[in-house]
């Protein structure tokens, strides 16, 4: 298995490749000596000739080595260059966390820009035109979101009830049911030949989404979180979700996250049905997107805006992202009991501190502060 490097390395160790004939290693090194010239010249702005500094040039390298190796690897494959079907795949598994670090972690989001952006650098300096299909964009900070008020969460969970649900079969016209048709098919991941009027209650029977937001808005879990969540982790018996040491984020603490009854009974019948869909017979992970990877923040976030858009949610120049559940819970548990260590251990945080970022003042408290004088 080819080693795929993700920082700075010793030069000599960055260019040996055992992949390659040594023919091929004299042919790529040559390669990448010119890619760093071009960096260190004209890399930043070929117009106006303006290159990068010393150390940006041995970032962007290791980062379309990354991309390289990566494709070696998956492809069994070797060849001293990378043609645009090649980094259209690359992109294509970042999105889709197929391509991950070396620890096995996927990428930030922030990481998946870095090297798409060095690989259009590459293609620059190659003289060939390309541009990435997919773009990425850094993660947002979870202290840098508003909270949604108490109205809107209602109304996210409500959508989430309706999302994505389609006409009864009986009710639409043939020319309809062909459309409708064509929608289940990918929405179902299937031919469309083999779509059934039996598929259409599947999909206005699903339980997946509004699991997901019943239980975010009882527990505001973050994306990572999310992303790791495993089906043993629920115990039916207590309606509690036990988070092992190991797999919290930011601390090493075990957590045990009890639920209230809508968000235990959504993720129940949830749990009862994603035992019949066949993406998850040898997957542990609560939640599976479309393409039977799991909930990234970007995903997350692009069924977010799905559902605030369905819901009617304005932003109205606040910020919001799927961290926006965990300012809006730790801002009226605060409203609720003045008490920033029961924040902290709503939001399975060490410290009060922590837990303080997420605290926001609510409108009603603006209006309470305005009639003081």
């Amino acid at each position: 298995m080819v080693t795929v490097v993700t920082g700075p390395f010793d030069r000599d160790e960055r260019w040996t490749f055992p992949q390659l004939n040594p023919r091929q290693q004299t042919v790529f090194r040559s390669t990448l000596s010119e890619f760093e010239r071009y960096l260190r010249s004209e890399g930043k702005n070929p117009r106006k000739r303006i290159g990068y500094a010393e150390k940006s040039v041995e970032t962007r390298v290791s980062r379309v080595l990354q991309a390289v190796q990566w494709l070696w690897r998956v492809e069994d494959d070797t060849s001293t260059d990378i043609t645009p079907a090649q980094a259209d795949r690359a992109i294509e598994a970042l999105a889709t966390d197929e391509f991950r670090r070396r620890d096995g972690e996927r990428y930030s989001e922030g990481s998946k820009r870095k090297i798409s952006n060095a690989l259009v650098t590459w293609f620059e300096f190659r003289g060939v035109e390309w541009e990435p299909e997919i773009a990425f964009r850094d993660e947002p900070s979870e202290n840098n979101s508003d909270p949604f008020t108490r109205e809107e969460v209602r109304l996210l969970y409500e959508t989430s009830l309706t999302y994505k649900s389609i006409p009864r079969y009986n009710d639409l016209t043939p020319d309809e049911r062909d459309r409708w048709y064509a929608y289940l098919a990918q929405e179902l991941g299937k031919p469309k030949a083999e779509v059934r009027p039996a598929d259409w209650e599947k999909v206005n029977r699903n339980w997946k989404i509004p699991s997901l937001i019943a239980t975010e808005k009882a527990a505001a879990w973050r994306p990572a979180l999310i992303e790791r969540m495993k089906t043993s982790w629920y115990d039916p018996n207590t309606q509690a979700i036990v988070i092992p040491g190991e797999f919290s984020v930011k601390n090493d603490s075990e957590w045990r996250q009890p639920l209230p009854n809508e968000a235990a009974n959504t993720l129940e019948w949830w749990l009862e049905q994603r035992s019949n869909i066949a993406k998850y017979d040898d997957d542990d992970h609560v939640w599976l997107n479309r393409k039977g990877n799991p909930y990234s923040s970007q995903n997350l976030n692009y069924l977010l805006r799905n559902l605030m858009d369905e819901a009617g949610i304005s932003e109205r120049g606040r910020k919001l992202t799927w961290y926006s559940f965990r300012h809006t819970l730790a801002t009226y548990t605060y409203e609720e009991y003045r008490d920033l260590k029961i924040v902290a251990d709503t939001l399975r945080q060490n410290s009060t501190e922590s837990a303080a970022r997420y605290v926001h003042p609510t409108d009603e408290l603006k209006r309470e502060v305005g009639s003081i004088l």
